[in-house]
């Protein structure tokens, strides 16, 4: 658990301006369309709203994760719904949540061409030429060291604003070693270097019991003056600034790290 964090009783006070980490439908493991994300941001007040759904790298076969000849067909069209309804009260922009992999430069440029913004969600990551899964491996130092390595050839990219649950390999819980310490403060300072934003992801809190974000997460975001944004990772329209969000907002606020509410 992070220290210090806490979900106060009252959050009325809490505002979240923007959130660019949302999924709808079309993932096969989320509900809502954007329509009805942008209905509950203007309830909520935030006046911008990114949605990112899953998207399929192109070495990899997640289905039923869009993929890029999905695009133009069922889910772009969904933001212009969404705009004739809120287009005045929200800024509503288009994004994925997607792993980077080397040597597939089109498809990635051709992929931001149609979006406003990509968010880099490292799920999966290359080991000597294997595929590896952040859920179920990567608890010794190579596999850590992977990850961070995929992490930061993403980020050299320029490809993406915002780096989704950075510490994602720490899911496992594995104690944290030096050499694994060391691999996520390049990153860290390289995201810093760079202007990319790095995630406090609330769904970590929400429903993996504070796998994530990592405490050492938040004291390098501070060490660097990282970027940092904090989303709800929501999979439900109800869950985009629910307690979790807003109390995280809250945290990473009162521990001093540079939140900002706009990246792209």
């Amino acid at each position: 658990m992070l220290k210090n964090f806490s979900i106060p009783d009252d959050l009325g006070d809490i505002k979240i301006k923007s959130n660019y980490h949302t999924h709808n439908y079309l993932c096969g493991h989320a509900g809502g369309t954007v329509s009805d994300y942008a209905k509950e941001a203007v309830r909520c007040g935030m006046s911008i709203l990114g949605i990112s759904d899953h998207c399929l790298p192109s070495v990899a076969t997640y289905d039923p994760y869009i993929s890029l000849r999905d695009i133009d067909k069922v889910y772009l069209p969904q933001f212009d719904e969404a705009k004739r309804q809120y287009g005045e009260q929200l800024r509503l922009l288009r994004g994925v949540e997607i792993e980077y992999f080397e040597g597939y430069p089109d498809y990635y440029k051709t992929l931001k061409s149609k979006l406003d913004y990509m968010v880099l969600g490292q799920h999966m990551y290359m080991r000597g030429g294997k595929l590896y899964n952040s859920f179920f491996e990567g608890t010794d130092d190579k596999n850590v060291s992977a990850y961070f390595d995929n992490v930061c050839k993403g980020i050299e990219s320029g490809l993406f604003a915002l780096v989704a649950h950075p510490d994602l390999i720490f899911y496992q819980r594995p104690k944290i070693t030096p050499r694994m310490a060391d691999a996520m403060e390049r990153t860290v300072k390289l995201a810093a270097e760079r202007k990319v934003a790095l995630e406090l992801n609330a769904n970590g809190i929400r429903y993996h019991e504070f796998r994530y974000p990592t405490d050492l997460l938040v004291e390098l975001c501070k060490k660097y003056n990282a970027r940092v944004v904090v989303s709800s990772d929501a999979h439900n329209p109800r869950y985009l600034c629910d307690k979790y969000t807003l109390a995280l907002y809250a945290y990473a606020k009162n521990a001093g790290l540079n939140v900002v509410d706009e990246i792209v």
